[in-house]
């Protein structure tokens, strides 16, 4: 056990010390450029870690001499862009670091009680809606979203919280269920977050699981992903009760967990089909 913590922490610290480096490289380039470098790394990577490479994408392959080719792995696979999110993103200037908060959420009446809790337990202190919001306000390129339920008045208090009038140029991911396994009052939420992100200049695809032998998977997962390097992963469905009143319990992840989980979706991507 200890060996395992000891070659964790190894893992850790190596992922933020590349994050650091390539972020320090990438301040020296414009921000198209670096753009340009942290999806040409992440493409390269992901190849490497999946053993897919084609001698043309090897050939191609790009090499800073703070990315190491020894290093290309499950872990580093996210670290383009978090570090260009340290060099140009909604993490710019702040410090490269890997951690995990816990989001708690309950009814108004229960707010200062956990507010009176967070600052010894490391919960978050205030409404799940806020926290969320706050990944929406933050994201620079790519949002990932996966909810089997949504109704309008959720997705207009989450936008509304967020406070952005523009989404321009943001790559928009949503994933849910199949419209025949959906309420009206779901299919209504949905469409009106996408029509409104879409009205703010966002490029959105909604998808579902296409069957396979005949049946659908269930999707039931509740997941946001910001800029491949911030998720949340948790309880609450997109509905007001969900995001403001009910009990949920969550988590906000940031480093190579979001990246992990931003691999998933890009796995998960190739199964599904327009909603």
């Amino acid at each position: 056990m200890d060996s395992q913590r000891v070659l964790a922490g190894m893992s850790v610290t190596m992922q933020a010390l590349l994050t650091q480096r390539l972020s320090d490289h990438m301040k020296s380039l414009s921000m198209a450029q670096a753009r340009t470098l942290a999806h040409e790394m992440t493409l390269t990577v992901s190849a490497h870690v999946a053993k897919a490479q084609s001698t043309h994408g090897a050939n191609t392959a790009v090499h800073v001499p703070c990315f190491p080719k020894e290093t290309w792995n499950e872990l580093t696979v996210g670290v383009p862009w978090e570090a260009y999110s340290h060099a140009y993103g909604a993490y710019a200037g702040q410090p490269v670091a890997s951690g995990t908060q816990a989001l708690c959420s309950a009814p108004q009446h229960l707010d200062s009680y956990l507010a009176t809790q967070s600052a010894s337990s490391g919960l978050w202190g205030g409404s799940l809606l806020v926290a969320l919001a706050k990944i929406l306000e933050g994201v620079r390129d790519k949002l990932v979203i996966f909810s089997p339920y949504w109704r309008t008045d959720g997705t207009q208090a989450l936008l509304a919280a967020a406070g952005r009038q523009s989404y321009q140029g943001i790559q928009v991911s949503i994933f849910t269920q199949p419209k025949a396994r959906m309420k009206e009052s779901d299919r209504e939420g949905l469409s009106y977050f996408a029509k409104i992100l879409r009205q703010a200049g966002a490029q959105v695809s909604v998808l579902a699981p296409k069957p396979h032998e005949g049946l659908a998977p269930i999707l039931h997962a509740k997941l946001i992903i910001a800029d491949r390097m911030r998720a949340y992963v948790g309880s609450a469905n997109f509905t007001k009760s969900g995001l403001d009143h009910g009990l949920e319990a969550g988590v906000l992840v940031e480093g190579q967990t979001a990246s992990a989980f931003s691999v998933w979706a890009d796995a998960i991507e190739a199964t599904c089909v327009p909603w």
